[in-house]
């Protein structure tokens, strides 16, 4: 992102996300389904804390040399999350300095850096001021010379300087930029579950340049995103504080349309909140059960009513639910296709109606008595569900969303 397009976005934040009812407007939103797609405006004005997120933002005030794992499941706002810790801490160091002309706190000497992890990190060249642009030139410039430092930006290219003694200026360039850091937040890519290498390999790295950090007395506090699925027994994960991000809650999502929208439209406040229970508190699966329902919506005929929770059960089926949580429900249920459509049936039944008895559900989903221990065993081991025995009667309710 360029420099004056960074000031732009931040002087004109607010109007970016102001309500339209234009259904092209709506489905430009809806097609923004990643942190990075998202304009700082969303950031600064529409991001929700969740509770974890903020704890985390308290533990960097305090904390010094520390490591933070951000853990969370694929769509459950990783990315967006290490955003708003970055400019937070870009917030809180520009509160005393000079306002720019758009009114905004605002200089390109960040105390913090953010930036996607990647095997050739070190052969790179940092393109936006978020990622450390501005910092790594001048520090290029410093230790280099202007002309040396433009040579090697070719030779990481192939070019006259040589890609090997680029690559070697270019790490001490990254790390003598990353020891002047206070707050360091890595992004790290989805792997498949297939093939745990590519991470491990990639924890290798940057438990190196953690090391090196230490070694050069940085204080630099690392924050790093990693999917849910993916923790293990990789090392470098016991040296970290684990914080799970956990799912918003559907009135958070559905407060996040109404703001955008100044309403529901062109949803029944109903239908929205169903939407929102269905995405399990992923604010990605949300924008695009939207994108699909309205899909839907748009074919039929002339007047239409607004969408309500009959066409949002209509076009997203337990099919589709149960194929957006086959990551997270494999882990559970590897070999069992199965059981994890009874699980997804069972969750949406005890998102519509609250706590409910285990027999009465059995019998709603037409499951054996054992059958539905079983399940309800492996919700519970993996905190999807609690139960409770009140008298004669076992009642089970969720754990990882609420109304």
């Amino acid at each position: 992102m360029a420099t004056s397009k960074l000031a732009s976005d931040l002087s004109s934040g607010s109007s970016k996300n102001e309500p339209d009812t234009d259904l092209e407007f709506l489905h430009r939103w809806t097609s923004c389904l990643t942190g990075e797609s998202r304009d700082l405006g969303w950031v600064i004005y529409r991001y929700i804390w969740p509770e974890s997120v903020q704890r985390v933002k308290r533990l960097l005030q305090t904390m010094t040399k520390g490591i933070v794992c951000l853990a969370g499941l694929q769509g459950i706002g990783k990315t967006s999350a290490l955003r708003a810790l970055f400019y937070d801490n870009v917030h809180r160091q520009n509160r005393s300095a000079p306002a720019n002309p758009s009114g905004h706190y605002w200089n390109y000497d960040y105390d913090a850096i953010i930036f996607k992890w990647r095997r050739e990190l070190f052969k790179t060249v940092p393109v936006s001021p978020e990622c450390g642009s501005v910092a790594f030139e001048a520090i290029c410039s410093e230790k280099l010379g202007r002309r040396r430092y433009e040579n090697m930006s070719v030779g990481l290219s192939g070019g006259r300087m040589g890609r090997a003694e680029a690559t070697a200026l270019s790490e001490e360039a990254w790390v003598e930029m990353l020891s002047r850091k206070s707050l360091i937040l890595i992004d790290l890519p989805d792997y498949s579950k297939t093939d745990r290498r590519l991470m491990a390999r990639d924890l290798s790295q940057i438990y190196w340049l953690w090391n090196t950090l230490i070694s050069q007395d940085s204080d630099a506090n690392l924050v790093i995103a990693v999917q849910k699925e993916m923790l293990g027994n990789h090392f470098f994960f016991n040296k970290m504080r684990i914080v799970e991000i956990e799912p918003l809650s559907p009135d958070q999502i559905v407060r996040v349309y109404l703001q955008t929208f100044h309403g529901p439209h062109p949803f029944t406040n109903e239908a929205l909140t169903a939407l929102a229970i269905m995405s399990r508190g992923i604010f990605r699966r949300f924008l695009r059960y939207v994108t699909l329902t309205l899909e839907s919506w748009e074919i039929l005929p002339e007047p239409r009513q607004p969408i309500d929770p009959a066409l949002v059960k209509q076009t997203i089926t337990i099919d589709r639910l149960a194929e957006d949580m086959e990551l997270e429900l494999a882990e559970l249920f590897p070999k069992q296709s199965d059981l994890r459509l009874q699980a997804v049936r069972l969750l949406m039944h005890l998102e519509e109606s609250g706590p409910n008895k285990q027999t009465e559900l059995a019998e709603e989903l037409g499951l054996e008595g054992y059958a539905m221990s079983r399940l309800l065993a492996k919700l519970e081991l993996h905190r999807y569900i609690a139960r409770r025995r009140e008298g004669t009667d076992k009642f089970v309710s969720l754990l990882n969303t609420s109304a």
